[in-house]
């Protein structure tokens, strides 16, 4: 599996807050751009992320859509109603997906299964390959995908970065550092109120 070539990325914002993060994608039976070979048929699908998942699975519906030949068999755990897992064997295909902004996944192995709220489950083999965000900031939530990954993504080096700016403190204090400030400001105000 690998991604074309050169840093790709795609923001989705939505109109709210979302309790599921879902893209439109296209997928296709798996191929080598670049090699000449005509390009197959790609079909646009309602993908869900999930981050607890280890692997990608598309829908039966897929698969015979896309006149999908089995590369193998794997185990899948899922699970379902009240956190219990059910494992079963299911068929495995290799196709080419295209996140949005034409963010493409060359020859990913996906598993086949039932996939609530949509037609493909987007697991952490997708996502390890690049840096994804999500974000709630005004009553939106966005979510952002990258690859190949950029650079680290540290909100609290951010913050402190942040508050060494002059007249600024420093957010991310342990319980003791943050107690010895309140009391440093505590003198600095008795001290301004006695002048």
């Amino acid at each position: 599996m690998r991604f074309h070539t050169g840093l790709r990325a795609f923001t989705t914002r939505s109109t709210g807050i979302v309790r599921e993060l879902i893209n439109e994608i296209d997928v296709c039976e798996a191929y080598a751009p670049g090699t000449g070979r005509p390009a197959p048929v790609r079909c646009r699908y309602k993908a869900v992320w999930d981050t607890g998942a280890t692997g990608t699975l598309i829908s039966q519906k897929i698969a015979q859509e896309l006149n999908l030949q089995p590369s193998g068999r794997e185990n899948v755990i899922a699970v379902g109603p009240g956190g219990q897992s059910n494992t079963y064997e299911t068929n495995t295909y290799l196709v080419n997906i295209y996140l949005p902004n034409e963010v493409g996944i060359v020859g990913v192995r996906v598993g086949e299964g039932e996939i609530a709220g949509g037609d493909v489950l987007l697991g952490m083999d997708i996502i390890a390959f690049g840096d994804f965000t999500i974000t709630n900031y005004n009553g939106q939530t966005w979510w952002s995908f990258r690859t190949p990954p950029n650079e680290g993504i540290d909100f609290v080096e951010e913050i402190n970065e942040y508050y060494k700016r002059p007249g600024m403190r420093m957010a991310s204090l342990s319980p003791e550092e943050r107690q010895r400030q309140r009391n440093r400001d505590k003198k600095g105000r008795q001290k301004h109120r006695r002048k």
